[in-house]
């Protein structure tokens, strides 16, 4: 049974992200106050936009001169990666996907690959045909309003019978000429942070994390306690827990997601593949992950298919923990998280 819990915070480390021999000292740092940090390298952050949301590096590292390639390096990734997976980007591989219904690019393939594994999983929660309801509800338009319950009705019956037909020769990707155009909303984001970790890494960068809106992803620990990073209540802003994690990827799903108000209504862009409305048996669901990039398709995926089968869903997975929150103000916590009261 999920464990439910009200307490205003919560502190939480996962096990599978840090050594088990860190979690005296851990403990041990929290009871004096922190005051561990004083022998490790100092962190540098450097702060722009990608995905029109703000993007995060943070880099334990001394070195002006490999902060700047690496960073370099890091952000031309991101910006290749927003370019190309660009559902209007006409040079792009996801449009060029949409347009010709069909790609042999490796790249598109291996997302698409995981995307589908994670909808399987979820039992079509992560629906990579949503795209065009999304457009629909006006999400990514200044001024939105939601459609009407008819033309909901219109588009989802061929989203229901949409399929992506993959093949491992030549990374061969085929969808349907009548099919809705494919999306890859808040999976891209996932991945882009993974990738400009990976280019963090190659430069020689041990310990790094970035942030890209509400997707982190971890590699080493400058402090010795892990990243940490607070996970709010989206509808209040106040802190449910903190995690500390090292090695691994986070997401947060939520209801401030491309969010907007319409006659007292609050909209925003997690809805429910099967019915083409909201979503709303949660307000948010975090997942760690062994990359961002799965964590945000699985956060994705989990948001329609509610608490129950949400948390049931985490405790079966392995190597991977997380934290719902459900519109009663529950806590829904996975077996594999240590939890403590924390201020």
């Amino acid at each position: 049974m999920p464990r439910l819990s009200t307490f205003g915070q919560l502190s939480v480390v996962t096990n599978r992200c840090w050594s088990g021999s860190l979690a005296p000292l851990l403990m041990l740092c929290l009871a004096l106050g922190g005051g561990c940090r004083s022998r490790f390298t100092p962190v540098t952050t450097v702060e722009t936009l990608a995905f029109e949301q703000p993007l995060v590096l943070n880099l334990a590292i001394r070195s002006a001169e490999l902060l700047k390639l690496a960073t370099g390096l890091a952000l031309a990734e991101v910006r290749r990666i927003e370019e190309t997976l660009d559902p209007v980007n006409t040079a792009g591989i996801l449009y060029h996907l949409n347009q010709t219904h069909s790609s042999d690019d490796p790249e598109l393939y291996q997302l698409l690959e995981q995307a589908l594994e994670v909808s399987e999983i979820t039992g079509g929660g992560l629906n990579l045909f949503m795209g065009h309801m999304e457009r629909a509800y006006g999400f990514f338009r200044i001024a939105s309003q939601p459609p009407q319950g008819s033309l909901i009705r219109e588009i989802i019956l061929p989203i229901h019978r949409a399929r992506i037909n993959l093949s491992p020769v030549r990374s061969r990707v085929e969808i349907p000429n009548d099919a809705y155009a494919v999306s890859l909303t808040g999976i891209q984001e996932g991945y882009a942070a993974d990738q400009a970790l990976a280019m963090l890494e190659l430069s020689g960068i041990r310990e790094a994390a970035v942030q890209l809106g509400a997707n982190l992803a971890c590699a080493g620990s400058p402090d010795g306690l892990g990243w940490e990073h607070a996970i709010t209540n989206p509808a209040t802003g106040a802190v449910l827990a903190r995690l500390f994690l090292e090695n691994c990827g986070l997401a947060t799903a939520s209801i401030l997601d491309q969010a907007y108000t319409y006659r007292n209504v609050t909209y925003y862009n997690h809805l429910d593949p099967q019915t083409g409305h909201l979503a709303d048996s949660l307000l948010s669901v975090t997942v760690v992950a062994p990359s961002t990039e799965l964590a945000a398709a699985l956060a994705r995926g989990i948001f329609p298919i509610g608490p129950v089968r949400g948390i049931q869903l985490l405790n079966e997975l392995p190597g991977v923990d997380g934290l719902l929150l459900d519109p009663e103000g529950r806590v829904l916590v996975s077996d594999s998280l240590f939890i403590w009261i924390g201020g």
